[in-house]
């Protein structure tokens, strides 16, 4: 019997290959187009939207060229993607390779170049979208001074990262001047954005005792996978398999119109009583027991990374 995943993952790439043909043919010489969210780790469904932002070298953007792009992913998306924020936009080379912390790193350049690294893919120009990740993972590890040590800046970025997403999780339910559906936002919280986070700090783990280049490729070839696959591949698949099965039925349930309209409806005071919200939160904590005894198992007390993600 097909799993959530599998499904998800076959939809994902069906759609993103049909994506990039289209692409390729009313752009002619295409800008470089990275895709995150859902469709970038393969797990989305018809009623997913696809987050995407354009990285042009000059930050010269031609006419209509944007609206091509807007265009030709809303013939193969259903959802339109979301305006403002982090996505649907168009940035420049050096806003996305520059200013790794500091006051002009906002929330938009951390979110646009965390999920370049954990969940990015490209829709178009394959070869630039390798280049410029290993560019930055090059810039993170080359902060590194000696091999025993665990690539330090990278690991610092992403909790900062994971912290910042739950930070705004808040503002942006309960602070905003027009708050967004907050159910569902918590359910991707506890789900998706947990497992982008650990995907990231499992794999900074096994940069400790490596040399410089080691750390760069390893990083690399774990970035290149799905999070679900990057743990599988850090934690051994038998022993995440329970892992994958909570992680299939929030997929599952995320395929159904029913329990997205639900999510997206749920006042606060219904939070507690009802099922929907509750029986998904509930795997949820499930979820994230299961997430830390495999971190538990599969880096000793004594690793480096036990520490690092605390003190």
């Amino acid at each position: 019997m097909e799993s959530g995943y599998q499904r998800a993952n076959e939809f994902s790439n069906r759609i993103l290959d049909a994506l990039r043909d289209d692409l390729g043919t009313s752009l002619g010489k295409p800008p470089l187009v990275i895709t995150c969210g859902s469709y970038a780790r393969r797990e989305a469904c018809p009623l997913s939207d696809m987050d995407y932002y354009v990285v042009r070298e000059n930050g010269e953007t031609p006419d209509g060229e944007s609206e091509k792009i807007r265009e030709a992913i809303q013939r193969h998306v259903k959802k339109a993607p979301a305006d403002g924020g982090a996505f649907a936009a168009d940035i420049t080379l050096s806003e996305l390779l520059s200013n790794f912390g500091g006051s002009n790193d906002s929330n938009e350049t951390i979110t646009r170049r965390m999920l370049y690294l954990l969940e990015g893919d490209h829709l178009t120009n394959k070869d630039e979208f390798l280049k410029y990740r290993r560019e930055i993972i090059e810039k993170y590890v080359g902060e590194t001074p000696r091999d025993h040590q665990l690539a330090f800046y990278l690991l610092n970025d992403l909790i900062r990262y994971w912290r910042t997403l739950t930070v705004d999780y808040a503002n942006k339910t309960y602070e905003a001047s027009r708050p967004k559906p907050w159910a569902i936002r918590n359910i991707k919280l506890v789900f998706s954005r947990k497992l982008i986070f650990a995907s990231g700090l499992f794999s900074v783990a096994l940069t400790a005792d490596r040399t410089q280049n080691k750390k760069i490729d390893i990083l690399e070839s774990l970035f290149s996978m799905p999070p679900i696959e990057r743990i599988e591949y850090v934690c051994g698949k038998s022993a995440s398999q329970r892992l994958f099965q909570i992680y299939d039925f929030f997929l599952e349930e995320m395929e159904k119109p029913e329990i997205r309209k639900s999510l997206e409806s749920l006042e606060r005071n219904n939070r507690e009583t009802d099922e929907t919200f509750r029986t998904l939160k509930n795997e949820g904590h499930y979820f994230s027991r299961e997430l830390y005894g495999l971190f538990e198992k599969t880096f000793h007390s004594s690793h480096p990374i036990r520490m690092a993600a605390v003190f």
